[in-house]
């Protein structure tokens, strides 16, 4: 399971062990998206860190730990289309292929996502690209584009950073004022969901077979250690 981060203005970023954690969890690709207020576009998109040495340089290179603006992160697991540059969260909302794989872009919408949607992507792209995809048309308005997301969030996690504001769907962590899309990264809370019975991937509830936990939820099997 992937982890989305959302750290608002005049937060402090999360440390570089927090994300080297989250990184350790999610290894397929990484980036960042945060607003820098320009006037025609007002949000900057990096990404494409297929290692944590990249991902480290990038962090120090746009001084994130000091940035006091909105950002968002995301660290990706691989469920739908392959493991390359493109495929690392954020996206931009648009109906170009090419523009939602790019590794840095000016534009004023920026979307990271946790979960699996009801998708089927054409090609080699994941389902997150496929519904920016398909909300692209839609931003125009922006209000309906919300309440369509409010409504199919489900167990997903969903933020979407505009020129003006950033919007969570689903539930999210919230950690010293940043708000994360689950705490699996974390060994502590992963051990905490295993002895509630709670499977770490979904937090479903999972019935335990000897040593194996299967959950029917996500289709993962995880072996008690």
């Amino acid at each position: 399971m992937c982890v989305a981060v959302y750290k608002p203005a005049n937060v402090k970023t999360p440390s570089l062990d927090t994300l080297k954690r989250c990184w350790d969890a999610n290894p397929d690709g990484a980036g960042f998206a945060l607003r820098t207020g320009g006037d025609e576009y007002a949000i900057e998109i990096h990404k494409g860190y297929m290692t944590w040495k990249q991902f480290k340089a990038a962090f120090e290179k746009y001084r994130l730990a000091d940035f006091a603006g909105n950002l968002l992160l995301h660290f990706r697991i691989a469920t739908h289309g392959g493991i390359s540059p493109g495929n690392t969260h954020p996206f931009s909302l648009t109906g170009d292929v090419k523009l939602l794989k790019h590794t840095n872009v000016r534009t004023n919408y920026a979307l990271i996502h946790n979960g699996m949607l009801p998708i089927n992507p054409e090609g080699d792209i994941s389902d997150t690209m496929e519904f920016c995809r398909k909300l692209a048309p839609l931003c125009r308005d922006v209000p309906a584009v919300f309440h369509l997301l409010e409504d199919m969030a489900g167990n997903n996690r969903i933020a979407v950073m505009t020129r003006d504001n950033v919007h969570l769907f689903g539930h999210w962590e919230c950690v010293e004022g940043v708000y994360f899309s689950n705490l699996y990264w974390d060994r502590r809370e992963e051990f905490r969901l295993f002895r509630r019975n709670s499977f770490p991937h979904c937090g479903r509830a999972v019935i335990p077979e000897d040593d194996l936990f299967p959950c029917f939820e996500c289709n993962n099997t995880r072996r008690q250690s």
